[in-house]
């Protein structure tokens, strides 16, 4: 995480895509933070589209609770 020039905390997008990519290996995962679009794949069957990636973690954990 860095801080913004706000003071506010800013996690760094690519180090938070590796660390979805190691918690969550069966989904192939890609991001656009900039559009901003995540998303993560598995197979031809599963297709989550988050706007961030806290978003995306959620969503993916709701999932492996299933």
């Amino acid at each position: 995480m860095n801080a913004a020039d706000n003071g506010a905390w800013c996690v760094d997008p690519s180090a938070y895509l590796a660390e979805l990519r190691r918690e969550f290996p069966a989904f192939g995962i890609i991001a656009d933070p900039a559009r901003p679009i995540w998303m993560a794949v598995r197979g031809n069957d599963v297709f989550i589209r988050a706007t961030d990636g806290h978003v995306l973690r959620q969503r993916l954990r709701e999932l492996s609770d299933r």
